[in-house]
Order: C-alpha cells, then structure tokens, then sequence
C-alpha cells in the first residue's frame, strides 16, 4: 500500500460515518479551463498543487455521496476557499507531495485536516510560535502541534472568517488526541497519528457559534 493510501485509510479510520476521504499525489489531475484560467499567473508548482488539490476534492465529494457535475470547476473564493454548492463541507491540505481532502453532505457539521512531513525542515524558532500547548507525558515535536493546530483553525475558520494566530488558542494533546478551546465556538477536539513519513490531523464534529462543538 503506497502512501497516499495509507494516508487515506489511516484519516477514514479516525472519522466518524458520513465523512469521506481523498489523498493524491502531486501532479495527478487536470484543470477545466475556468480553474486553470484562473491560475494562470501561477507558478507551475503552485499550479500543480492546485490541480492534484481539486482532484482529491472531487474524489472526496464524490465518495460522500454527492453528485458534483465534472463540469463544474472549483474556483477558489476570496478567503480562498474552494467555492462549492450549499451542502457540501470539504477541508483540504497540501505538503509533502500530496494533497488530502474530506468531505461531507452533512448539515452543521466541520471539518479540518492537516498533514506535514515529518522529515521536513523545521523553521527556526517553531516551537515557540505554537505555544502555548501541552502534551501529556513526553514533549512533542513542535511540528505536530503544528498540525494539530492548523486542523483545528481550518475547521473553525468557515464558521467565524477569522485568521486566529497560534498563540490564541492552548492546545492540549497526548499520543493520540488532542483538543483546544476556540474562540467563539468553544472545546474543538480532533485526532492524529503519524503515518508512513507524515504528521496527520483531523477534526471533524458540529462546528455553530454559541454551541459547544466537538
């Protein structure tokens, strides 16, 4: 089983039903011509990410039970996330040469997902931009509170438009779980694990303002 696969196998196991998953190798995929006129000033790289990005989209879209026409592009809105039809909940991210996506026809609900590569570089000083956070037990590494918190941001950011700063929000993990209070919306939790050569995170639960999220 290649990556990707793992990846998938590994995001579907830690979701609960109803919630769809697709992970796709940089370079795999291909623009309808609105998506690619729209990346048309965009480095090949750049262009690449985006192809294999709508890709896993509309493999996940399609695994959650709805039927997208294969006609329709995905554009991008101007917060940047993918324009999609009323209904449908997606999360997407890009590192290491793959794109993964979730999906889901459910009402209310949100999802975030995030993987990072854990052989990557690390910048310099990121153990102090994620803080605050805690893990119980061991001390992480920094890049997988990294994840955890990208997850959980995505998650909320549809619901409240805001770009929060690592610093807001106090994340506590252990070897498996983690969890964060966010602003305006309350306790977040989410999974993780790391698999086949890459940090993976997902959250995934009813995400409304004044509610008590998941």
């Amino acid at each position: 089983m290649n990556t990707a696969d793992q990846l998938a196998d590994a995001a579907r196991s830690m979701l609960g039903p109803g919630i769809s998953c697709a992970v796709v190798p940089l370079g795999q995929g291909n623009l309808l011509p609105a998506e690619a006129k729209s990346m048309r000033n965009a480095v090949t790289a750049r262009r690449d990410e985006f192809a294999s990005g709508r890709l896993a989209l509309r493999l996940a879209i399609a695994r959650a039970g709805y039927d997208l026409p294969a006609d329709l592009p995905i554009l991008s809105r101007a917060d940047r996330q993918p324009d999609l039809p009323t209904g449908l909940v997606v999360s997407l991210a890009h590192a290491g040469g793959l794109a993964i996506a979730l999906a889901s026809c459910q009402p209310g609900i949100g999802l975030g997902v995030d993987i990072e590569p854990v052989h990557a570089m690390r910048p310099e000083g990121l153990e102090d931009s994620v803080q605050p956070f805690r893990f119980r037990d061991s001390h992480p590494d920094p890049l997988a509170v990294f994840c955890a918190k990208e997850t959980l941001f995505k998650r909320q950011f549809p619901v409240t438009g805001r770009m929060l700063d690592f610093c807001e929000v106090s994340l506590a993990m252990d070897a498996a779980r983690f969890a964060a209070c966010i602003p305006d919306l309350g306790l977040m939790r989410g999974k993780w694990a790391r698999i086949s050569g890459f940090y993976l995170s997902v959250s995934a639960g009813n995400t409304c303002k004044n509610r008590h999220p998941s």
